[in-house]
């Protein structure tokens, strides 16, 4: 939901500059449920969202958690329809264990504005991750074959036995993210079993959507959970896919102008099968060693000057063996750019980084009321 938050006051932000523009048109927002799309032309048409006529065109944006329709350009879906094509994302096939075809009937958010005098809302942005459905619990059963735990037949069972299963989303609209443990590390789970112990049952989170139909989940076919984030609750250096080399990873950077910028994210180590840390040439030896160098672009002009590279706290270990740290970092910025590069430097910074995140999108946040007293 975070996530959709931010879009859509993203969004509002331009729709609101437009408007300084054109005052007939004002910021709109429509979360709900889609029931129907009739096409025009490839690429326009009008959607009903909750009785809301909403017109697409070209310049309308289409995008889910980890997809959008411009990335697929020049691209068909299994059936060989083309995605530059609107109806193909809206109308085209049903998503896996789903009745109704493409988003009809998924849950929707669209951005954009709307004409007072006709009451013509032109959507610049249509959002959809199909259902939000979220479960926490503990791994019971897993069969993984792969490293991403998404070939034929792999699939992971939460909360008890049978449970709840769940497969990823291999819809090219929706496709699944890797696998990543709480630090947000990239895992291998080929022949691993996930299963924990009484005393350290294996956590995880997943978000996706409760199918309509049965789906094939292991041998069983079934109702289940089509998932397009599923995360470990624990760090688990020993399943780590590059455990030779240091990495960092973002977990949220937020930025309010005139204010601070906060960084929250993880580092580790390089490490053996076991998980514990191995140093080497040019290495960090812990979670724990060097910095954090953040670097913003303030005013999005391109260009990096002093001012915008900021150097940071020591991350804190927190695994025994101090394989992992946890990065956390508070900067004083007199203005917020939309995304930032975060790295993990050794002590004295003249050498070049150990690991290196690049374009991590920046939450802004506004200290002052964007309303007029």
């Amino acid at each position: 939901m975070n996530k959709k938050i931010n879009r859509i006051a993203a969004i509002t932000l331009i729709a609101a500059s437009s408007c300084a523009v054109a005052q007939a048109q004002v910021p709109l927002e429509v979360e709900g449920p889609l029931a129907s799309y009739t096409a025009t032309t490839a690429e326009s048409g009008t959607l009903k969202v909750m009785n809301n006529t909403v017109v697409v065109n070209s310049e309308t944006q289409f995008v889910t958690p980890t997809r959008n329709r411009a990335e697929l350009r020049g691209q068909r879906d299994a059936a060989g329809a083309s995605f530059n094509n609107i109806s193909t994302w809206i109308r085209g096939q049903a998503f896996y264990g789903r009745r109704s075809v493409g988003l009809i009937g998924a849950t929707v958010i669209v951005s954009g504005t709307v004409d007072p005098v006709t009451g013509l809302i032109t959507a610049a942005e249509v959002f959809s991750d199909v259902a939000e459905n979220v479960i926490l619990g503990v791994v019971g059963d897993n069969v993984c074959s792969n490293q991403r735990c998404d070939a034929p037949g792999d699939f992971i069972r939460g909360n008890g036995l049978p449970g709840v299963g769940f497969v990823s989303n291999k819809d090219k609209r929706l496709p699944a993210l890797p696998i990543k443990d709480a630090g947000l590390f990239e895992l291998d789970l080929t022949n691993k079993n996930l299963v924990g112990s009484t005393a350290a049952p294996t956590s995880f989170a997943a978000e996706g959507y409760f199918s309509q139909s049965n789906i094939q989940i292991g041998s069983s076919s079934e109702q289940g959970v089509v998932y397009w984030a599923f995360e470990l609750g624990e760090n688990r250096p020993d399943l780590l896919l590059n455990p030779g080399i240091a990495e960092i990873s973002a977990l949220k950077v937020r930025c309010t102008e005139d204010a601070t910028l906060d960084v929250w994210g993880y580092v580790h180590a390089p490490v053996n099968a076991a998980g514990e840390p191995i140093g080497g040439p040019g290495q960090p030896r812990t979670g724990a060693d060097g910095f954090i160098r953040v670097t913003m672009d303030f005013n999005s002009d391109g260009l990096i000057t002093p001012d915008e590279v900021m150097n940071g706290p020591a991350p804190r270990a927190v695994l025994i063996p101090l394989s992992y740290g946890k990065v956390r970092g508070n900067f004083d910025v007199t203005d917020c750019g939309t995304s930032v590069k975060m790295e993990w430097m050794p002590n004295g910074g003249a050498a070049a980084a150990w690991a290196t995140v690049n374009d991590v999108p920046v939450d802004r946040l506004r200290e002052r009321s964007l309303i007029p007293e």
